[in-house]
């Protein structure tokens, strides 16, 4: 009767970071899956964010340029969402929007 061996080779794995970039795709093809869902939920918060940088811009006297840029972002997040553009797109311009939209919310409470 053999005996079965097993011999163990001790291999170095290195722990790499996920660089920025690759992190970006991970999740945008995370988000792919719920694509739709995504833009229910884009739409809905660009919304309100800019209903909140209409009334706070106007309320507070701001300048007419932060009305402007709060609506144009906005509603530029909605027409991607609602045209159906790539989940790439989609993301990037929601992302921008929100913040741009809370910078400027801050900016009229502040100035």
């Amino acid at each position: 009767m053999a005996t079965l061996t097993k011999t163990y080779m001790q291999t170095r794995t290195e722990n790499k970071q996920a660089t920025w970039k690759e992190r970006y795709y991970t999740f945008i093809k995370q988000l792919s899956f719920s694509y739709f869902g995504f833009i229910s939920f884009s739409i809905s918060i660009s919304a309100i964010l800019g209903g909140g940088v209409v009334k706070f811009s106007l309320e507070n006297n701001a300048p007419f340029w932060q009305f402007v840029v709060g609506m144009i972002l906005s509603l530029s997040n909605i027409v991607v969402a609602v045209a159906q553009f790539p989940v790439k797109w989609v993301f990037t311009v929601f992302a921008f929007t929100t913040i741009v939209n809370i910078a400027l919310v801050l900016f009229s409470f502040i100035f």
